[in-house]
Protein backbone atom coordinates (compact mmCIF):
# COMPACT_ATOMS: atom_id res chain seq x y z
CA UNK A 1 0.00 0.00 0.00
CA UNK A 2 1.63 3.29 -1.08
CA UNK A 3 2.23 5.96 1.55
CA UNK A 4 0.71 9.40 1.21
CA UNK A 5 3.01 12.43 1.14
CA UNK A 6 2.33 13.39 4.81
CA UNK A 7 2.97 9.81 5.87
CA UNK A 8 6.24 9.78 3.93
CA UNK A 9 7.35 12.98 5.66
CA UNK A 10 6.31 12.01 9.20
CA UNK A 11 5.83 8.22 9.32
CA UNK A 12 4.13 6.79 12.36
CA UNK A 13 5.67 4.14 14.63
CA UNK A 14 3.49 1.47 12.98
CA UNK A 15 4.63 2.55 9.53
CA UNK A 16 8.24 2.50 10.73
CA UNK A 17 7.78 -1.09 11.85
CA UNK A 18 6.33 -2.03 8.47
CA UNK A 19 9.20 -0.29 6.70
CA UNK A 20 11.63 -2.17 8.94
CA UNK A 21 10.09 -5.48 7.90
CA UNK A 22 10.19 -4.53 4.23
CA UNK A 23 13.84 -3.58 4.01
CA UNK A 24 15.28 -6.20 6.38
CA UNK A 25 17.92 -8.16 4.53
CA UNK A 26 20.25 -10.88 5.71
CA UNK A 27 23.98 -10.87 5.28
CA UNK A 28 25.09 -13.29 2.58
CA UNK A 29 25.82 -16.85 3.68
CA UNK A 30 29.64 -16.48 3.66
CA UNK A 31 29.39 -13.49 6.00
CA UNK A 32 27.09 -15.37 8.37
CA UNK A 33 29.39 -18.39 8.40
CA UNK A 34 32.46 -16.23 9.11
CA UNK A 35 30.55 -14.43 11.87
CA UNK A 36 29.62 -17.74 13.52
CA UNK A 37 33.19 -19.05 13.32
CA UNK A 38 34.44 -15.74 14.68
CA UNK A 39 32.12 -16.01 17.70
CA UNK A 40 33.44 -19.50 18.46
CA UNK A 41 37.10 -18.55 18.05
CA UNK A 42 36.77 -15.33 20.06
CA UNK A 43 35.08 -16.97 23.04
CA UNK A 44 37.46 -19.94 22.89
CA UNK A 45 40.53 -17.70 22.84
CA UNK A 46 39.38 -15.31 25.57
CA UNK A 47 38.17 -18.05 27.92
CA UNK A 48 41.14 -20.32 27.29
CA UNK A 49 43.57 -17.44 27.69
CA UNK A 50 42.05 -16.55 31.06
CA UNK A 51 41.98 -20.19 32.22
CA UNK A 52 45.54 -20.83 31.07
CA UNK A 53 47.04 -17.80 32.81
CA UNK A 54 45.02 -18.09 36.02
CA UNK A 55 44.52 -21.82 36.53
CA UNK A 56 47.59 -23.42 34.92
CA UNK A 57 51.04 -23.34 36.51
CA UNK A 58 53.61 -21.24 34.62
CA UNK A 59 55.83 -24.22 33.85
CA UNK A 60 52.92 -26.07 32.22
CA UNK A 61 51.48 -23.27 30.09
CA UNK A 62 53.73 -23.74 27.06
CA UNK A 63 51.88 -26.86 25.83
CA UNK A 64 48.57 -24.98 25.97
CA UNK A 65 50.06 -22.04 24.10
CA UNK A 66 50.58 -24.17 20.98
CA UNK A 67 46.89 -24.68 20.23
CA UNK A 68 46.06 -21.21 21.61
CA UNK A 69 48.45 -19.80 19.01
CA UNK A 70 46.95 -21.97 16.27
CA UNK A 71 43.49 -20.61 17.09
CA UNK A 72 44.94 -17.10 17.15
CA UNK A 73 46.41 -17.47 13.66
CA UNK A 74 43.06 -18.81 12.46
CA UNK A 75 41.33 -15.77 13.94
CA UNK A 76 43.77 -13.49 12.15
CA UNK A 77 43.03 -15.19 8.84
CA UNK A 78 39.30 -14.97 9.49
CA UNK A 79 39.42 -11.24 10.27
CA UNK A 80 41.40 -10.55 7.09
CA UNK A 81 38.85 -12.54 5.06
CA UNK A 82 35.94 -10.74 6.75
CA UNK A 83 37.46 -7.32 6.06
CA UNK A 84 38.09 -8.28 2.42
CA UNK A 85 34.50 -9.49 2.10
CA UNK A 86 33.14 -6.43 3.87
CA UNK A 87 35.10 -4.12 1.57
CA UNK A 88 33.45 -5.65 -1.48
CA UNK A 89 29.86 -5.96 -0.29
CA UNK A 90 27.13 -3.61 0.84
CA UNK A 91 25.87 -4.07 4.39
CA UNK A 92 22.16 -4.78 4.82
CA UNK A 93 20.41 -1.55 5.85
CA UNK A 94 19.73 -0.89 9.49
CA UNK A 95 16.07 -0.62 10.51
CA UNK A 96 14.80 2.86 9.54
CA UNK A 97 13.89 3.70 13.13
CA UNK A 98 17.51 3.30 14.24
CA UNK A 99 18.62 6.56 15.82
CA UNK A 100 21.72 8.41 14.67
CA UNK A 101 23.59 7.82 17.94
CA UNK A 102 22.78 4.11 17.70
CA UNK A 103 24.20 3.98 14.18
CA UNK A 104 27.36 5.83 15.26
CA UNK A 105 27.82 3.65 18.33
CA UNK A 106 27.35 0.48 16.28
CA UNK A 107 29.97 1.63 13.77
CA UNK A 108 32.43 2.55 16.53
CA UNK A 109 31.96 -0.78 18.31
CA UNK A 110 32.57 -2.73 15.10
CA UNK A 111 35.73 -0.73 14.39
CA UNK A 112 36.84 -1.33 17.97
CA UNK A 113 36.27 -5.07 17.77
CA UNK A 114 38.22 -5.34 14.51
CA UNK A 115 41.05 -3.18 15.87
CA UNK A 116 41.39 -5.10 19.13
CA UNK A 117 41.09 -8.50 17.44
CA UNK A 118 43.77 -7.66 14.88
CA UNK A 119 45.95 -6.14 17.59
CA UNK A 120 45.69 -9.24 19.76
CA UNK A 121 46.39 -11.55 16.83
CA UNK A 122 49.55 -9.68 15.82
CA UNK A 123 50.67 -9.42 19.45
CA UNK A 124 50.24 -13.19 19.82
CA UNK A 125 52.15 -13.75 16.59
CA UNK A 126 54.96 -11.55 17.86
CA UNK A 127 54.94 -13.36 21.21
CA UNK A 128 55.51 -16.70 19.51
CA UNK A 129 59.14 -15.78 18.82
CA UNK A 130 59.94 -14.33 22.25
CA UNK A 131 59.90 -17.52 24.31
CA UNK A 132 63.08 -19.36 25.26
CA UNK A 133 62.07 -21.81 22.55
CA UNK A 134 60.00 -20.82 19.52
CA UNK A 135 56.31 -21.63 19.72
CA UNK A 136 55.44 -24.09 16.96
CA UNK A 137 51.83 -23.00 16.56
CA UNK A 138 50.45 -23.49 13.06
CA UNK A 139 47.75 -21.81 11.03
CA UNK A 140 44.72 -24.13 11.00
CA UNK A 141 46.97 -26.58 12.84
CA UNK A 142 48.80 -27.34 9.58
CA UNK A 143 50.66 -24.38 8.08
CA UNK A 144 53.90 -23.24 9.79
CA UNK A 145 54.06 -19.52 10.49
CA UNK A 146 57.29 -17.47 10.32
CA UNK A 147 58.39 -15.64 13.43
CA UNK A 148 57.94 -11.87 13.08
CA UNK A 149 59.79 -10.97 16.27
CA UNK A 150 62.47 -12.46 18.49
CA UNK A 151 64.16 -11.63 21.77
CA UNK A 152 63.07 -12.62 25.26
CA UNK A 153 63.38 -9.00 26.44
CA UNK A 154 60.19 -8.18 24.52
CA UNK A 155 58.21 -11.03 26.04
CA UNK A 156 56.92 -9.35 29.21
CA UNK A 157 55.73 -6.10 27.53
CA UNK A 158 53.96 -8.08 24.81
CA UNK A 159 52.25 -10.34 27.35
CA UNK A 160 51.03 -7.28 29.26
CA UNK A 161 49.73 -5.61 26.10
CA UNK A 162 48.09 -8.84 24.92
CA UNK A 163 46.32 -9.19 28.27
CA UNK A 164 45.07 -5.58 28.23
CA UNK A 165 43.73 -5.96 24.71
CA UNK A 166 41.97 -9.20 25.74
CA UNK A 167 40.15 -7.51 28.62
CA UNK A 168 39.16 -4.55 26.44
CA UNK A 169 37.91 -6.89 23.73
CA UNK A 170 35.92 -8.94 26.25
CA UNK A 171 34.27 -5.75 27.51
CA UNK A 172 33.45 -4.54 24.01
CA UNK A 173 32.03 -7.93 23.03
CA UNK A 174 29.83 -7.86 26.14
CA UNK A 175 28.51 -4.43 25.14
CA UNK A 176 27.93 -5.75 21.61
CA UNK A 177 25.88 -8.66 22.99
CA UNK A 178 23.87 -6.37 25.27
CA UNK A 179 23.14 -4.03 22.35
CA UNK A 180 21.95 -6.97 20.23
CA UNK A 181 19.67 -8.07 23.07
CA UNK A 182 18.33 -4.52 23.41
CA UNK A 183 17.42 -4.44 19.72
CA UNK A 184 15.90 -7.91 19.73
CA UNK A 185 13.94 -7.91 22.99
CA UNK A 186 13.19 -4.22 23.59
CA UNK A 187 13.03 -2.53 20.20
CA UNK A 188 11.98 -5.70 18.33
CA UNK A 189 13.37 -4.19 15.13
CA UNK A 190 14.59 -7.46 13.58
CA UNK A 191 18.21 -6.33 13.63
CA UNK A 192 19.43 -9.83 14.51
CA UNK A 193 17.64 -11.19 11.45
CA UNK A 194 20.41 -9.63 9.34
CA UNK A 195 23.00 -12.03 10.74
CA UNK A 196 21.26 -14.97 12.40
CA UNK A 197 17.73 -15.98 11.57
CA UNK A 198 14.63 -14.75 9.83
CA UNK A 199 11.24 -16.44 9.69
CA UNK A 200 9.79 -17.46 6.35
CA UNK A 201 7.16 -14.77 6.67
CA UNK A 202 9.80 -12.10 7.17
CA UNK A 203 11.82 -13.44 4.24
CA UNK A 204 8.80 -13.10 1.97
CA UNK A 205 8.17 -9.57 3.15
CA UNK A 206 11.77 -8.58 2.45
CA UNK A 207 11.85 -9.91 -1.10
Amino acid sequence: MPLSLPDMITPSHTQNKKMSQLITRRWALPARIMHAIGIFLMFALILHGWWMTVMVADDKQFAHLVWHGSFGYSMLLLVVLRLAWRGNTVAPPLPPETLKWERNLAALSQIGIYFLTLGMAFQGWALAGTFDQSLDARLLGLIPMPMIMSGTELHAPLVEMHSRFAWMLAGLVLIHIMAAGYHHFHKKDKLLARMFWESKGQEKESE
